[in-house]
This record gives structure tokens, sequence and C-alpha cells, in this order.
């Protein structure tokens, strides 16, 4: 049986077998005809046929040296070195040992025969034939061709390696899904970015590398894009293998089979912290300035309402409301400072009228009201916002208060122009008054003179009044004189060194009728250092004679009948302390600081003499400053009496 079939198959007969023909011929023509490649093998690993597909396989025709070769037995399977190194041979033997076996594919190149090059990609399986002894008397080995496949996985692996190391080399991540969205391949560059391992980041464990803020919305849109088997395209936070989080842009779209199912997935993750940082820093600034521009706005039409308002209450009124309406708070207040001891007055305090229950004091913010001069005048307060206070609201409120600051001493300027244009106003009609009344007298005293029958009693007594209302006129006459000298800055002082003694007698002696004509108590209490030595200065004898003789009269004229004044001198080195105090009608808080202005005159009071044009303090002041010194008035309030105080250097010995 083997040499009737190795004959057949060596013959390489092509055609089929005739209407005689036996099984065994039959059998043969099978054997030529059929599409696979085959090779029969004996049992010593000689060739004993092949078929027409093995020769075009491996490109060995009939007639061929090389064919010769494998059919003379001088090419054995068994001890070929390229087979033998393939590892072939070894499948081979348990073939022939009685075993059917797969052979792995190997390359087989038959220059390496000694043929024409060509090289191919073998797949095998080798079948033994087994006679009824069980002896194996042949194998027959069958061959395909798998080159194409091989060539085809070898192209797809070069293009996956390459796909890797293009991933490796740029900056995205790039990452696979399977079709139900699940990650089932590795992404090294999904390693290297975030420091999950491939466990940790598998099916959907790499959702714990998505910030929590972001988590649900990445899982849930990418469920649906599954789902719908669309684009999944979104933005999300990645947590850095560093810790960082990093704003990705991320797509991913389905890889479909010839069949519209989804294959797999393929998705990308590109790094745009920085884009995302800038666009946010640009939204930021371009709401900042709208932000601006509107509270530029406000505060313009604050500033407009501040500066239309012309008392210091209308301007307090409407600070508060601007405060609240810019600042957002619930409540505001503004209060100035009034007199010497900055006691703090409220002025304007708003609260918001929305029917909710107080809130317990929250946090405030307080800015102070400055003046040109750089003097506190007030405070302007905001308390009760939602969330708290920020450094922009405190700048606001700064610049609310600079401008009401400003408002306020404008206010300020306007009512002390008007309180001026009312005392000039005063001051003209006293003027023409205190004028007027030494008239009257002196056309009495004229009348009575010119009367033939008038006695010569009547005549002296109508003398010694005219002269009275003269010396009065003169004494009006000096003081507008001297007003209009300190308007202009034209005094001129005689200084010498004058005994503060003298100059205190020569005033009490020029008040005291006045006292005594309102029977008050008049006083006077001087240090001496010795025997006959008082205290002295340099200055004008006469100016500061007329300053006590002014700060005198002042007391006489307010303090009611039968009071007490008196005149006091204390060494206070270096200065000599001149007090003028008196039990009167006292010094109204609000009018304090401003008794030394001109036309300034207190309302009468019970007691006291109406009379009088508000410049002698003036006057007082002026000359003290004139001299280096200073002049001051203390008064604990109406009915409390009133002290002058004049504060002189002493002359050197």
């Amino acid at each position: 049986m083997q040499n009737d079939f190795s004959s057949a198959a060596s013959s390489g007969a092509g055609a089929g077998p005739g209407p005689g023909a036996s099984q065994e011929q039959r059998f043969q023509a099978l054997f030529q005809q059929a599409p696979v490649s085959i090779q029969i093998l004996a049992p010593d690993g000689r060739t004993l046929g092949v078929n027409k597909a093995w020769e075009t396989l491996f490109q060995i025709h009939e007639g061929s040296p090389l064919k010769e070769l494998f059919l003379s037995g001088a090419l054995n399977v068994l001890t070929d070195p390229q087979l033998v190194a393939s590892g072939v041979t070894g499948y081979l033997r348990r073939a022939l040992a009685g075993e059917s076996v797969e052979i792995p594919p190997i390359r087989f190149d038959t220059a390496l025969l000694g043929g024409v090059a060509h090289v191919r990609w073998i797949r095998a399986r080798a079948h033994p034939i087994i006679d009824e002894r069980g002896t194996v008397v042949e194998v027959m080995l069958m061959h395909e061709d798998i080159t194409e496949q091989v060539e085809a996985e070898t192209a797809l692996r070069l293009r996956e390696e390459r796909f890797r190391s293009l991933v490796m080399a740029t900056s995205q991540i790039v990452w696979t899904g399977a079709p139900d969205g699940r990650v089932r391949e590795d992404s090294p560059s999904w390693r290297a970015f975030t420091g999950q391992s491939y466990e940790e980041g598998r099916d959907f464990g790499w959702l714990a590398a998505i910030h929590p803020d972001d988590r649900e919305r990445a899982r849930d849109l990418w469920q649906a894009s599954v789902a719908s088997r669309t684009e999944f395209a979104t933005e999300y936070r990645v947590r850095r293998a560093d810790g960082a989080w990093r704003w990705t842009a991320v797509k991913s779209v389905p890889i479909l089979d010839p069949n519209g199912a989804v294959r797999e997935w393929i998705g990308a993750n590109t790094d745009i912290h920085e884009k995302v940082m800038a666009l946010a820093e640009l939204a930021q600034r371009l709401d900042l300035e709208k932000r601006n521009s509107a509270l530029l706005d406000k505060l313009a039409r604050a500033s407009r309402t501040l500066h239309t308002a012309l008392s210091s209450k209308d301007i307090a009124s409407a600070l508060v409301e601007e405060v609240r309406l810019i600042l957002g708070v619930r409540h505001a207040g503004v209060s100035l400072s009034e007199g010497p001891h900055v006691r703090q007055a409220i002025k304007a305090v708003s609260r918001a009228d929305d029917g909710a229950e107080p809130a317990p004091m929250r946090a405030r913010l307080a800015v102070p009201l400055v003046d040109r001069k750089g003097r506190n005048i007030g405070l302007i307060e905001a308390w009760d916002k939602q969330g708290g206070f920020t450094e922009e609201d405190e700048a606001i409120l700064a610049q609310l208060a600079s401008i009401a600051a400003n408002g306020f001493e404008n206010a300020g300027l306007y009512g002390s122009l008007q309180e001026q244009d009312r005392r000039k106003d005063e001051f003209l009609a006293m003027l023409a008054q205190e004028l007027r009344h030494p008239l009257e007298p002196i056309s009495k005293a004229m009348a009575t003179l010119q009367s033939a029958h008038a006695a010569d009693a009547r005549v002296l007594e109508a003398g010694q009044e005219i002269g009275r209302q003269v010396q009065h006129l003169g004494a009006l006459v000096d003081d507008l004189l001297d007003v209009s000298r300190v308007t202009r800055g034209q005094i001129q002082l005689e200084r010498s060194r004058v005994e503060v003694a003298g100059i205190v007698a020569a005033a009490v002696e020029q008040v005291r009728p006045a006292a005594g004509a309102r029977a008050h108590a008049l006083v006077v209490e001087q240090e001496e250092d010795g025997p006959g030595r008082g205290p002295a200065v340099i200055g004008d004898a006469r100016r500061l004679v007329q300053v006590l003789v002014s700060l005198l009269d002042n007391a006489i004229r307010y303090t009611p009948p039968g009071g007490r004044i008196l005149l006091s001198v204390m060494r206070q080195a270096p200065a000599v302390r001149i007090a003028v105090r008196d039990d009167g009608v006292g010094i109204e808080p609000r009018l304090l600081p401003h008794v030394f202005e001109l036309f300034t005159r207190a309302e009468r009071m019970p007691g006291s003499i109406q009379g009088g044009l508000g410049i002698g303090l003036a006057l007082v002041h002026n000359i003290v400053m004139l001299h280096g010194g200073t002049v001051s008035a203390y008064s604990q309030g109406p009915g409390k009496g009133s002290v002058f105080t004049v504060n002189l250097a002493t002359a050197p010995d």
C-alpha cells in the first residue's frame, strides 16, 4: 500500500479517474485535487508524496530539482536544519508516535532548501495513519498558508505599538473602553497622569480620580453616551499623581464593527487647566469690571445726592440710605463729633423695614469721617450683612466716608456763612440801635441847655449826660475802628515791660463804676513774688488793659445784679495766667466754640444787660494772639457762670 500510494502521489497525475477506476485511483485523484496542502511522510521522515496544493504553497513544482530532493528522501523532515531550528521536528516525532498534533505557525523559506526565495508563514496539523496492528505506517501533514493573517496581525501590532508610542509621547491621556463602557485595557498615559494602577482604574474605578464635584455628572454623561452609542464630550477635573486637580477636555467616540455594533470606545483627555484658569480669570476680571462700573455709577449718584444736601442733617439721612443700598446691609448709622470734647451724637440711623425678626448684633464695619485738615469729625457704620463684610466693602465705605466728610464740611461752611450773614445783619441792626441810644439823651440835654429857664443844676446834669453818651459813642467808634484794623492786620503794638498789677489796676478802675451800678462784688486776687513785686510781661500796656476791660465788661453785662466777679492773677512759669470768673448766666455749649468769633452775641437772659456789638471778645482774642498768648472760655452751661483765661509769657527778670 505504501509503495502504491507513494507511486500515485509522486506521479502528480491531475486528471480524474475513468469509469473503471479503482477505489485507490479515485482516492489519489481526490488527494491531488484537494485545496489543502498535503504532504505524506514515511515513519522515518521521508516524503512519500505531495499534492498540487503543496506545490503551489511552496512554489516547488513538478520536475524541479527541489521536488526530486523531497521525493527521493534526500530532504528529511526529521533532520532538516530549518525544521529542526523551528521546533517542528518535535511535533512530527509526536505524530510519528501516533499522536495528532497542531504545529504552531512557523516562517518557512524555500531558499534555505536551495530553491527560489519564497517566504511563507505556515500552520500545520500532523495526523498519523495507523494500520490494524496499531503501527503508524504514514503521517498526513496538512499545511495552511497564514501569511496574510500573520502579516495583518504583525501590521496591527506595529500600528498598536506606534499608537502606544505616540500616546506616551503626547500630553494627551488616551484610553479605550469596552462596548459596555467599562475600562478593560491598560492605559499607560492614564496611569502616568493619575498615579492609579491598572487594577484601580479598570471597569469604573477611573471615576475615583475625578473631582467629587464633577464625578456624578461625568458618570451620568458617560453612561448616556454608551447607551445611545453617541460621542462623549465634556470637561471635568482629574486628580494628578501629585494631588493637584487639573481641568481636562474629554472626548470619546464608539468604534463600530461591520454590523454596526460597538466594538470598543476610543477616548482622550486633554489637559486644559491653564486655559480654563485663564478663562476663569478673564471672566472674573470682566465681572469685576462690570461690578466696578456699577459701583462707580452708585458712588457717582451718592456723591451727587450728598453734595446737593445743604445741611448736616440732610447729608446724614441721605448717607445712611446710600450705605444700605450700595453695601447691601440691613442697618447703617452716622454720628458727628460735637464740641471740643468730641462727643458723639447720633445724627441718622437707617434700618431695614422688611418685617424680619431683629437678628443678634453681627459684625460691624466702621470708618471715620475725616475732614480736609485730617481731623476726625465723626463716624459712619454699617452692620448686619448677609455673608459678612469684605475688603471691597471697607474700601467702598471709606470712599463714601470721604465724600460725606467733604459734604459735612461744606455744609458746615455753608452754615457758617449763613450764621455770619445773620450775625452781620444783627450787628448792623445793633449798631444802629447802639448809635441811636445816645442821640435821645443828647437831644434832651441840648433842649435843656437851650431852655432859658433851666436851672444851673439841670444844666450841669445835662452836660454830664452828654459827656457820658459822647464817651460811649467814642468807645463804639473805637471798637469799630479796631475791628477794621484787625481784619486788615493793621494793629501795631507798642511793646515794653509791663507790670501785670498795673494793667489789672487800670482795668478795674475803668469798670468799677459799671460794676457798682449793678451791685457786683468785684474781687481781685494777685500772687506776688515779694513785697510790691508781681509778674511782668512784654507787651502793649494800653492793649492789655483793653483786653481786661473787655473781659470784665462782659462779666458785668452777663451777671445778674448782686453777682460776684473774680479777677485772679497766678504765675505758672513760664507764663502768667489772668482769669476773669463770674457766676452769671453762663454760655450754651453750642455757642462756646464760637465766642471769640466776630459778631457772636449770646441771647439775652434774665438779669443780663442787652447790648454790645459782638466784637469785644473777637478783639480780645486777636490782641492776645498778637502778644503770643492764648485766651480760652469755659462754662458748664446756662446759669453756671463762665471763666475767661488769658495766658501770657512772663518777661525775663
